[in-house]
This record gives C-alpha cells, sequence and structure tokens, in this order.
C-alpha cells in the first residue's frame, strides 16, 4: 500500500528540514538507496509505502499528525483493506447467544485461506435481530470475492431465514434450530416454570436467560424458504432441543443440504472431540 505522493511529499520535506536531516540521512535511515530517491519523493514524482512512513516514525519517535491528518489516512487505509478483500474470502462465524468463542480461535486452520470474522449477538433480542444481522454481515462480508458462513443454534437460523438473498458460496449449520415454532413449542412443554411468565408477560425464556415472544415465529417472513445455498448440517445425536423429524423436513425443503449426525453428542458441541470432529467435517466438506 502506498501514501499519496501528492500528500506525503511536502510533508517528508517539512518532517526532514525541521529535523535538521538532509537528502541522504533521511535515505540512510529508510533503506533506500541514496537521496535521489528522497529527492523524488519530495517533489511529488515517486510514492512512499506505508511501511517506509512507519520506519521513518519508529525511527524517529515521531506523532504521526506530523506527516498527515489522520482522518484523511484512515479512509484511505479503510480503502485499501476494501480493495485487498476483492481477492480474498471470508469466514463469517454466525454464534449463538452466549457463544464466547472466536472465528480466529475455532477455525485458526482455515486462517491461510479465509480472512475470519464474527458476528455476534449481545444485547439483541431475537425479535430485534434482523436488521442488526443484515446490516452487520453487510459490513464484513463487503467486496470479499467469496463467503462461506458457519452457523450455530439460533445463529444458523437467523441466517437461513434473514441472508437468503446475500451471496454466500456454502454454509455450515451446527445444531441448527430449523423449526421457531417447534423450539418455542419445545419451551412450553419442557417444564412448569415458564407457565407463570408465559400467563402474564407471553415471553419464554431460552436457557433460563434469553427472552422470546411466545408468539414469535407468527412474526418471522419466512424467507427461510428462498434459502438456496448449499449447506452442510451437523446434528448431535441426542439434541433434546431440535428434534430429528424438523431437521429432516429442512432436508426435504432445501435438497441442497446435507446431514451429518455425530453420536453421543447433544445440542451443544463444547468438547474437544466435538470441536475436533468439527474440523474434520468441515475440511472434509470445504468446496
Amino acid at each position: 500500500m502506498v501514501m499519496s505522493k501528492d500528500i506525503i511529499g511536502p510533508k517528508i520535506k517539512e518532517f526532514r528540514k525541521k529535523r535538521k536531516l538532509t537528502q541522504d540521512d533521511l535515505a540512510s535511515s529508510l533503506g533506500y538507496s541514496g537521496k535521489s530517491v528522497i529527492s523524488h519523493i519530495e517533489k511529488g514524482d515517486a510514492d512512499m509505502t506505508y511501511e517506509k512512513i512507519l520506519l521513518l516514525l519508529r525511527t524517529y519517535m515521531a506523532d504521526a499528525n506530523e506527516l498527515f491528518d489522520l482522518e484523511s489516512t484512515d479512509k484511505q487505509i479503510e480503502e485499501w483493506k476494501f480493495q485487498q478483500r476483492k481477492s480474498r474470502s471470508v469466514l463469517v462465524y454466525i454464534h449463538s447467544f452466549n457463544d464466547c468463542s472466536k472465528a480466529k480461535e475455532e477455525f485458526c486452520y482455515l486462517a491461510k485461506d479465509y480472512d475470519l470474522a464474527d458476528l455476534i449477538f449481545e444485547n439483541i433480542k431475537p425479535w430485534e435481530a434482523k436488521d442488526y444481522i443484515r446490516e452487520n454481515f453487510s459490513k464484513i462480508t463487503a467486496s470479499y470475492k467469496e463467503v462461506v458462513v458457519v452457523a450455530i443454534s439460533i445463529g444458523a437460523f437467523f441466517v437461513y431465514e434473514y441472508l437468503a438473498d446475500f451471496n454466500i458460496k456454502q454454509a455450515f449449520f451446527v445444531s441448527p434450530i430449523v423449526s421457531m415454532f417447534q423450539l418455542i413449542l419445545g419451551i412450553k412443554m419442557s417444564t412448569d416454570s415458564y407457565l407463570e411468565s408465559l400467563k402474564e408477560e407471553k415471553i419464554l425464556y431460552i436457557d433460563n436467560k434469553n427472552e422470546i415472544p411466545d408468539d414469535f415465529y407468527k412474526s418471522l417472513d419466512r424467507e427461510g424458504n428462498k434459502w438456496k445455498t448449499s449447506t452442510e448440517i451437523l446434528y448431535g445425536e441426542k439434541d433434546k432441543i431440535v428434534y430429528i423429524e424438523n431437521i429432516v423436513e429442512f432436508l426435504a425443503n432445501h435438497p441442497n443440504s446435507r446431514l451429518t449426525i455425530k453420536k453421543e453428542t447433544g445440542h451443544n458441541f463444547v468438547m474437544k472431540e466435538d470441536k475436533d470432529f468439527i474440523k474434520k467435517w468441515i475440511l472434509k466438506s470445504l468446496r
């Protein structure tokens, strides 16, 4: 990446004279072959890379404000990052609620070929999630040539429900909530502890913490029916939150999907052996 020669040239000259450096002095400290390079930079005939600018700042313990307007530079850096992404692929980790893991840790084995990003739900109610998910997913994936998604539990539900119109090459769903109606019905039937709050507030609690309206499923746009992305589904044999019948129905409605079942595992894939299984599963199926 280079700094605009029209901007940096006069600043370099001012910087050098302020410190009473010759062009030879500056060229030597920055590893240039001679003063002619500094002369061309100062005249605006040549560019200076950001690497050289950083070396200059470190060498002379200078403040970056001496060389350029930081706000303008930040915009240039963001534009450079944007352009760089055009030749890169990104894996977006769509978290479930209360999931503290990070993409750079969970999928470090893919870092060579993919940029790794997280879409985390923090203080977001399920019925408020649509705009949040679409807006942040759009920001994360802007300009990437290829997008792959790994989504967990209710995160997977939000992906196929809200992101069907995005250009996602492949998706990996772990313990996906594939029926909001079934989830809510299951919560209602699971224990009497929800009954009082249900009668008074019409609110259910997922994991005794995250709220969800008892009629949330009625407000959905049913965009999930438009989901066409190639999708790998990983399901735990002992999952008590998602019913296998709902997974089978999802597969029937989305023929571009494929199911893998892990024995002796429930809804949460948190043990080391679960993480190892997910790694092998992704590497085997990643296209």
